[in-house]
């Protein structure tokens, strides 16, 4: 992997990369803000497009200036990851629905746990009673390891239904009805 920084006015941007470019890891470093792709609160925001790894505004560092930086940003939730990792031991069926597609893997949230999960792509596609695998898809799988790194919760023998998970459908409905309910602004025309 491939260790990059790159600074503008008021941010610090960190990427770990492959020799292609295409960003695993990534957090932002501001004086208002610290947040890491790792996490749902951020949206997981990793870059969806490569690098360019040319680009002189991107200046390569360690993995140990990396590592320092994102476990520091991810400190505050160790203790609910080892509280996780004791309530759903290897081997515990759970159930959610797909996150996000990320280059490592499909990563589902566990709703009852609060969790995020990983699974493989290729193990979801098999498994998939939908022609695609998107967002909100139901899944079910069991735990069979941890991701220390991420504070994932690493999924085998997932399933894939063919419909939105009710959390999910929750979710989207809530966000819709703020949406709407939103104060808008009056245009005023003006009389000609």
């Amino acid at each position: 992997m491939i260790y990059l920084k790159q600074k503008t006015d008021h941010e610090v941007w960190f990427f770990e990369v492959d020799d292609t470019g295409a960003a695993y890891r990534q957090m932002l470093v501001s004086d208002t803000i610290s947040k890491s792709s790792n996490r749902k609160q951020s949206e997981f925001f990793l870059s969806d497009q490569s690098l360019p790894l040319d680009d002189p505004s991107l200046i390569q560092i360690n993995k140990a200036e990396f590592d320092t930086v994102w476990f520091e940003i991810n400190s505050l939730q160790q203790e609910s990851w080892l509280k996780l990792k004791e309530l759903l031991p290897v081997g515990t069926l759970v159930e959610g629905y797909i996150e996000a597609l990320y280059p490592q893997g499909v990563i589902a949230t566990i709703p009852d746990y609060e969790a995020l999960a990983i699974a493989e792509y290729e193990d979801c596609a098999a498994n998939s009673a939908s022609a695609n695998l998107h967002v909100g898809l139901f899944l079910t799988a069991i735990v069979v390891w941890y991701d220390d790194v991420n504070d994932w919760i690493c999924l085998g023998a997932p399933s894939i239904l063919g419909h939105e998970h009710p959390d999910f459908l929750k979710q989207q409905t809530e966000a819709l009805h703020a949406l709407m309910n939103r104060p808008t602004q009056k245009r005023h025309r003006a009389k000609q």
